[in-house]
């Protein structure tokens, strides 16, 4: 009797243990579902690795022939090294001329400043010869001026004394003939001042003359300068453009297929350089996500190529956003903060990039969900992926 009983109280326990087990499962899927908060992600259209403003495009600078070239993909360069050399011969020729008259316009300038630096000094020593001269000339003409006076007063009471007969004729004739000889003299020592004052301001004219020539011959000689340091300085520019320099230290990422002998044009495509600093990355949104994403959120990135079961992801951080969709997409820059071991930090690597945008539960999501289906047509761009959870295993990857 107890056996059977037992028996019929084990199946109808198990019958219920049946029925609780099920509900029991939707118990804690519910619960999880209204109470867990899962982390949402707003997928990138489409993103790549650069290196922030330290990339250097290298163009041709010229029309010419290449006569050497040291551009070759990955190569290790410094600022300054010699990349790509054109023909140059004609340059240098046009440099050397330009030299040589620039040598020879260097003496005839030395020379004409020492003619004019002699002259002005002249012009000065002579201003002083003239004043002295004038002066010892009119201290003559004051001395023969002087003895004409006192010749005229002698000669006049000599005539008195003369017509009262108190003196000869022969005395007479000699006071007159006195008188006359300082009469002369005063006459010449006047003519003598008069002379030396001409001289002097002739002299001084043709001094001066001479030295406004000179000042025009170096005016003119330092304009012919200054055009041919000018000229110099062009050709010897020209002769600089046809040998192409590393403008920083890096590494050529992209390389034309220019050898020994190709003939270029201005403008052409050489090489990139990468110059070593910090990397970014670069991602495109829609604009959609425009008001959800903010600097200081942690992202992921996934690199094409790079499974991420194998080689992990590149844990980021945004830094900045966009203002303004450009083309149909919003910029966003991010820092990259960890690095997997084997992935390689190099210029436009493509990927994608999630970005943590907030927290919200599945219920909160399915409902968003629903009224964003309500509400029509999605927005978003076709290239752009649903909302992940945290704990979802990204897609992607080989």
């Amino acid at each position: 009797m107890f056996p059977r009983t037992l028996r019929t109280l084990l199946r109808r326990q198990g019958r219920l243990a049946l029925w609780l087990l099920p509900v029991g499962l939707i118990a804690v899927w519910g619960c999880w579902f209204v109470l867990a908060r899962v982390t949402v992600y707003e997928r990138s259209v489409q993103a790549r690795l650069e290196l922030h403003r330290e990339v250097y495009a290298i163009d041709a600078p010229a029309d010419g022939r290449v006569v050497g070239t040291q551009v070759e993909l990955h190569r290790s360069v410094h600022a300054g090294d010699v990349l790509v050399e054109l023909e140059h011969d004609q340059q240098q020729r046009q440099v050397a001329e330009a030299e040589a008259v620039l040598q020879g316009l260097g003496p005839q300038l030395e020379a004409a400043r020492a003619e004019l630096e002699a002259e002005q000094r002249g012009l000065v020593e002579q201003k002083g010869q003239g004043v002295a001269g004038v002066e010892e000339a009119q201290a003559r003409l004051t001395d023969a001026e002087a003895v004409a006076r006192r010749a005229r007063k002698e000669a006049a009471s000599f005539e008195h004394l003369w017509q009262r007969g108190v003196v000869s004729e022969m005395e007479w004739s000699r006071v007159r003939t006195e008188q006359e000889r300082s009469l002369a003299a005063e006459q010449a020592a006047r003519a003598s001042l008069m002379r030396v004052r001409s001289e002097g301001t002739m002299q001084s004219t043709d001094r001066r003359t001479r030295i406004a020539a000179l000042q025009g011959e170096i005016a003119r000689l330092e304009a012919e300068d200054g055009v041919a340091r000018a000229n110099l300085e062009r050709l010897r520019e020209e002769l600089a453009r046809r040998v192409v320099r590393a403008p920083a230290e890096g590494i050529l990422g992209e390389t034309s297929s220019i050898r020994v002998g190709t003939q270029v044009k201005a403008g052409d495509p050489i090489a990139t350089v990468v110059a070593g600093g910090p990397v970014r990355i670069v991602a495109q949104f829609s604009p959609e996500a425009l008001g959800r994403i903010r600097a200081g959120q942690s992202a992921r990135m996934q690199l094409e190529g790079f499974s991420w079961t194998e080689f992990g992801m590149l844990e980021a951080t945004v830094v900045a956003v966009a203002s303004e969709a450009r083309e149909g997409l919003v910029r966003v820059e991010l820092s990259v903060d960890e690095l997997p071991a084997g992935i390689p930090l190099e210029h436009g690597l493509p990927g994608s990039v999630d970005i943590s945008v907030g927290r919200s539960t599945p219920l909160q999501l399915v409902l968003r969900t629903m009224g964003q289906g309500l509400d029509g047509p999605a927005r978003q761009h076709p290239r752009a992926l649903p909302v992940t959870a945290e704990t979802a295993a990204p897609k992607g990857g080989n």
